[in-house]
């Protein structure tokens, strides 16, 4: 596995390679990361992963100075998995950026609480296609918002890269990995699990009540557990609506307020 740290190196030993597959994160590596790197082999010959916390995509008073950076321990698991490079940039890869906005889709859910949020979010992947110039990008389902505007994003600028999604991986009591997890207290730990039992319970009753009912019924019971959320919805799964009782595809989507710890998480039914 080679590290590459700079954007000249990595255009100069990549050029003569093909079928990149990428892997963007921002480190704090656990399995849902390694699971897209299993993704990416599924569909590349050359397998690209990059570690860098962007603060485009942090807003004031959030955790940008606080997020957790593990960068040897991130390098020896993808090494261990079979990762063929790391594109690990300094800070001067924002020098003379140029910054994008991203599609109205992201006004919505999390957009509403972190205005700014998605906008450095395709800045930055923007950036690490054109340097890195992959054929797949892969992206996880957790952030279920993003990936839907990585792929409008993308496709509205003419890029060729394939974005593709990966599911959502899951701790044994359920819930979702996320590298905020490790930010949660003992306590909150062990309340967190029931953000999925109640998105479970969503799914499994949805056809048997309104939607606006089982979203207040979840409400309660997350608050009842000190879970405070910031959205819940059932959605259209392709442009962030409210869905209607009746239909069939819905997204379940949430953000919830853990302590001083933002979780989000969702459920696609199909």
């Amino acid at each position: 596995m080679e590290i590459i740290n700079n954007e000249k190196d990595a255009k100069e030993v990549l050029k003569d390679f093909t079928e990149i597959a990428f892997v963007p994160t921002m480190g704090n590596l656990h399995s849902g990361h390694l699971s897209l790197l299993d993704k990416a082999k599924e569909v590349g010959k050359t397998i690209i992963a990059s570690i860098y916390v962007n603060p485009l995509q942090f807003g004031i008073n959030e955790d940008f100075d606080s997020y957790p950076r593990t960068l040897d321990d991130d390098l020896s698991k993808l090494e261990q998995a079979g990762c063929d490079f790391v594109f690990c940039p300094s800070e001067n890869i924002l020098e003379n950026i140029q910054k994008y906005k991203a599609p109205n889709i992201s006004k919505k859910l999390c957009g509403k609480s972190r205005p700014t949020h998605f906008d450095g979010v395709v800045t930055i992947v923007r950036k690490l296609f054109k340097v890195l110039n992959p054929d797949y990008a892969v992206f996880g389902l957790k952030d279920y918002q993003q990936f839907l505007i990585i792929k409008k994003f993308f496709k509205e600028h003419n890029f060729q890269t394939k974005i593709l999604g990966s599911p959502i991986i899951r701790e044994p009591d359920g819930l979702a990995m996320s590298s905020r997890n490790n930010l949660l207290t003992s306590e909150n730990r062990k309340i967190a699990p029931k953000i999925y039992k109640q998105l479970t319970w969503i799914r499994d009753n949805i056809g048997n009540q309104s939607h606006n009912d089982l979203i207040l019924k979840s409400i309660e019971t997350f608050k009842e557990n000190n879970i405070y959320p910031e959205y819940l919805s059932i959605l259209n799964p392709e442009t962030l609506d409210d869905a209607k009782d009746d239909d069939v595809s819905v997204l379940i989507a949430i953000a919830v307020k853990l302590g001083n710890v933002r979780l989000i998480d969702n459920i696609l039914i199909n």
